[in-house]
């Protein structure tokens, strides 16, 4: 027979007596099989064979984009011919004709199997038997079966304590009433009226550890990772008499030991940063009599430090810190890059390479003073007026690789709100003193930025139940963040799931300290005095966790 196409099927006829010659095409793109002693043809009266039908109610192009009919005698495994429909051939119903041959006389017994596949993947097939059959030859059909639905994994239940909305009403853990009344953290906090606390009681429990050095102002970080994982590190600041501090305290959480050592050189408004690698520094800050100290401190794994100097030659106080990649960054603050001249600067923005020193200086920030600064994805984010420089309501931010640019304006100028990293590509800028007319006044407005698809969104949230106008703010690991305000407004915590705050216990006077989130569900206030003014040697622990 000539091969005629009437399905629309790949066709191939193999000549058993040429071996070695090439199968003649045919319109159709012939596909050569080893061993095949017949033809796949289209289907058309032929003198023995199986006229093979493909049916099944699926939908070509949606449910499957490749339809494939192999013969094999039965029981063995070699293919002894294949066709194929892709692209505008496919159809169903769908015919082919095997046609006997020599090697392959009627009486032969052959299986067929008929697979349809979408993006490679088999979605469906169907096999059955058939004899070839003189003349007319014998007919078979095959059915493919529908493709199953997925599997029902039920009903979606929220969980209420992973800050994510479960069963997709929009509503995420404690803000939806599914949860209500169940257990929302660890520590015996629930649900209700769509907030996590602790019903009928202040959220938290006050911890007093003793025995830490005495200072003001210390720098304090608690590193995720690296060898110093989860400790306390507590760095230089202020003694009793005014005096940059030498102190170095690591506080390990689990067994309460406290390791003291010192620095090389006394260090105040120095900025601590825990780097990629798990590797910590101190950077910068005044040494005796305040006298700009132009160096950086590696502490080592047996808990001294090795100095290096900045080079070029840079100075820096109180400057916002964060990471660029394996790099450090300096922001805001008080600085002086000696390539930018021996003016202080507020505004400047520059990398720093710890294993060297050496520094780079990124820009001038749109910001004039930077109240505060805190990662934002893979970004840094700089918002507010620092305190005594004015209002404003420009964000600046500092992409990955150290490319300066201007955030989203904010519906309000802000003089010394607090900044704080949120998990999730997300920041909180919070309180401080906005401009009302003429006036700054103690603000209780929050606002979250969102960084998604490389742009970054602001929006306000519900304002917290009291203005603070000098808020401080530490996120702790499991995402929440801890507020207070030097002024001696109630601290709160804020329920990120929710994005609301709830009253926090309320704690012994202390000034002076510095606040820091740990990695778990605690917040630390180290250093610092009480109410007597004396310096204390204690650091107050608060945990996120019910009385």
């Amino acid at each position: 027979m000539d091969g005629s196409r009437h399905s629309g099927g790949r066709v191939s006829r193999v000549n058993p007596e040429w071996p070695d010659r090439a199968p003649v095409s045919t319109p159709s793109r012939l596909l050569p099989l080893l061993l095949a002693l017949w033809s796949l043809l289209a289907c058309q009266s032929t003198p023995g064979g199986v006229h093979v039908v493909v049916e099944g109610t699926l939908v070509p192009g949606s449910d499957f984009d490749r339809l494939s009919v192999v013969a094999l005698q039965a029981g063995s495994t070699t293919p002894l011919g294949l066709a194929t429909l892709e692209g505008a051939d496919l159809h169903l119903p769908a015919t082919f004709n095997f046609e006997s041959g020599p090697a392959t006389p009627a009486g032969t017994r052959l299986t067929v199997r008929a697979t349809a596949e979408l993006a490679g993947v088999v979605r469906s097939t169907a096999s059955g038997e058939a004899t070839l059959t003189e003349k007319s030859g014998a007919n078979l059909t095959l059915t493919l079966p529908p493709i199953p639905p997925p599997p029902d994994a039920g009903t979606a239940m929220e969980v209420c304590d992973n800050g994510l909305d479960d069963d997709g009403d929009g509503l995420r853990d404690c803000a939806d009433p599914d949860c209500e009344t169940r257990s929302c953290l660890s520590g015996g906090l629930t649900c209700a009226s769509g907030v996590c606390s602790c019903p009928g009681r202040m959220v938290g429990v006050p911890v007093v550890r003793q025995g830490f050095s005495r200072r003001s102002q210390p720098a304090a970080l608690v590193p995720s990772s690296g060898p110093l994982a989860d400790t306390l590190i507590i760095a230089g600041g202020r003694d009793s008499q005014g005096r940059p501090s030498a102190a170095l305290d690591i506080y390990f959480p689990e067994s309460t030991r406290i390791s003291s050592k010192a620095l090389t050189v006394g260090r105040a408004e120095a900025s601590a940063v825990a780097l990629e690698d798990g590797g910590v520094a101190l950077l910068g800050g005044v040494r005796l009599n305040d006298v700009p100290e132009p160096s950086l401190e590696w502490l080592t794994l047996d808990g001294g430090t090795s100095q290096t100097p900045f080079s070029p030659a840079l100075t820096a106080r109180a400057v916002a810190t964060g990471r660029l990649g394996s790099d450090a960054l300096l922001a805001g603050g008080r600085m002086i890059a000696s390539q930018e001249g021996t003016t202080e600067q507020r505004n400047l923005a520059v990398r720093v390479r710890p294993a060297t020193g050496d520094q780079e200086v990124l820009g001038r920030l749109s910001l004039a003073c930077p109240a505060g600064g805190a990662p934002l994805g893979n970004s840094f984010l700089l918002a507010g007026g620092c305190p005594g420089s004015g209002s404003t309501s420009r964000t600046d931010l500092i992409g990955p690789t150290g490319t300066l640019g201007v955030g989203p304006g904010l519906p309000t100028a802000l003089e010394g709100p607090a900044v704080v990293s949120l998990s999730g590509n997300r920041a909180l800028v919070i309180g401080g003193r906005e401009q009302v007319g003429a006036a700054l006044v103690p603000s209780a407005r929050v606002f979250l930025l969102e960084q998604s698809g490389g742009v970054v969104r602001a929006r306000e949230l519900l304002p917290m139940d009291t203005p603070r106008p000098s808020p401080r703010a530490a996120r702790l690991g499991n995402g929440w963040v801890y507020v207070e305000d030097s002024t001696g407004v109630p601290s709160a915590w804020f329920d990120p799931a929710a994005e609301h705050f709830t009253p926090a216990t309320p704690l012994p006077p202390r000034h002076g300290h510095t606040l820091v989130g740990g990695t778990g569900t605690e917040t630390y206030l180290v250093g610092g005095s009480g109410a007597d003014g004396g310096l204390e040697d204690s650091t107050l622990v608060l945990e996120l966790r019910c009385l």
